[in-house]
């Protein structure tokens, strides 16, 4: 049970911090989501021997209450997620993206020229 809840509670993390570096980075998004992936794969190697001695000094349920605490940090982290700033071509994207507007008048706002 506690497996499963973990596995929950990281897909979560894990797809938030996703979405939020996709709305961040334009030109190097690439290399922003590598360095995500990264770390989280790091942090998972590193944990398993932090928690078999963490399990050896304070047993199961002291083990879960600190990697409980630990973890409780990422609502903090989460909390702090943004909206990036919408600038004139990221508003000129999201208009073009609207179905509700006719693809002709969004290729005139993008070119600018009147037909």
């Amino acid at each position: 049970m506690d497996v499963d809840v973990s596995g929950v509670g990281d897909g979560l993390v894990v797809s938030g911090s996703f979405i939020s570096i996709s709305q961040w980075f334009d030109k190097k998004k690439g290399k922003a989501m590598g360095l995500s992936t990264l770390g989280a794969g790091f942090g998972s190697v590193c944990m398993a021997p932090v928690i078999a001695m963490l399990v050896d000094q304070f047993n199961y349920f002291g083990t879960m209450l600190i990697i409980g605490s630990l973890l409780l940090h990422d609502s903090v982290g989460g909390a702090l997620y943004r909206p990036p700033p919408v600038t004139p071509a990221r508003r000129l994207l999201n208009t073009l993206m609207d179905d509700e507007e006719p693809l002709l008048e969004a290729e005139t706002k993008l070119s600018g020229e009147v037909i």
